[in-house]
């Protein structure tokens, strides 16, 4: 009767889970820069299912993305989109679930949070021309989301209340404290770290390196360097530009007519040709 209970237990735990994800599809836009000017259409929604796909990770040659989905067997796996021929396939396939797929700097693997069977989340990588997974760090659990500074660093946000940043040595291991009450979102330019706080609910402060820069719309972002360095957001159907410099912004566009409510994640390619966003 004990083993039962546990089980019954286990499955109303592993129920609950799933059922706080959100419904999510995600939207690749074409995106072109000018020099003073960011225009963004043709979205294309490359998911359109019921269920939860999100984190999407453009590869370095711009050619595919990588995003975490649920399906069929309850678990989150990572999946391959190919842009040019609009193909998806499921990339990794394993026992466990994972999420927040993420180009490692040796450019050969790449690194995903891993829930474990024992429900323990540590950093792991799998090679980009497959291959058996490996954990990158034995001793540090509890990762949220993470950041590669450089291939020897990464931050990390713990899945701790409120959430604590992190600056760790992958090869030794150590870790401290960077900043408390943050968001999940970062971004690293010249071994340069962009986070969010949350000092307060609805207050989302950008900080660089450590320096407050200014109050942006959302905890999700995504930063790139166009003539000048901007930032995007999504505030509700809208998606929003910010040009660090100036601390102005503007909307880029506004998908409530496609039935887009709520928009969380964006990603930029490394050419800045090519948006993901994540919508509810």
């Amino acid at each position: 009767m004990k083993k039962q209970f546990l089980l019954f237990t286990l499955v109303l735990i592993t129920a609950n889970i799933f059922a706080q994800l959100p419904n999510t599809d995600i939207w690749l836009l074409d995106m072109k820069l000018t020099n003073d000017t960011i225009l963004l259409n043709n979205p294309v929604n490359i998911t359109h299912r019921e269920g939860y796909d999100n984190q999407p990770a453009f590869s370095p040659d711009g050619k595919y993305l990588l995003y975490s989905s649920i399906r069929e067997d309850k678990k989150a796996h990572i999946y391959k989109y190919k842009l040019r021929s609009r193909r998806t396939k499921q990339f990794t396939h394993t026992a466990t679930s994972e999420y927040s797929p993420t180009f490692m700097p040796d450019g050969k693997n790449i690194s995903v949070v891993m829930v474990e069977k024992d429900s323990v989340q540590r950093l792991w990588k799998f090679p980009l021309k497959g291959g058996h997974p490996s954990v990158i760090m034995k001793d540090i659990d509890s990762i949220g989301y993470y950041c590669w500074i450089t291939k020897d660093s990464l931050a990390m946000v713990k899945t701790s209340n409120p959430p604590v940043l992190e600056l760790i040595n992958v090869n030794t291991e150590k870790h401290k404290v960077f900043a408390h009450n943050v968001g999940r979102c970062m971004a690293v330019e010249q071994i340069r770290l962009y986070h969010v706080q949350k000092p307060m609910e609805n207050f989302c402060y950008l900080y660089w390196n450590g320096d407050y820069l200014l109050q942006i719309p959302s905890e999700d972002f995504a930063y790139y360097r166009a003539t000048l360095p901007v930032v995007f957001t999504g505030v509700k159907s809208k998606i929003i530009v910010t040009v660090l410099p100036t601390k102005r912004n503007a909307t880029l566009l506004d998908l409530s007519s496609y039935g887009i409510k709520n928009i969380t994640r964006i990603a930029v390619n490394k050419a800045g040709t090519k948006m993901a966003i994540v919508t509810e």
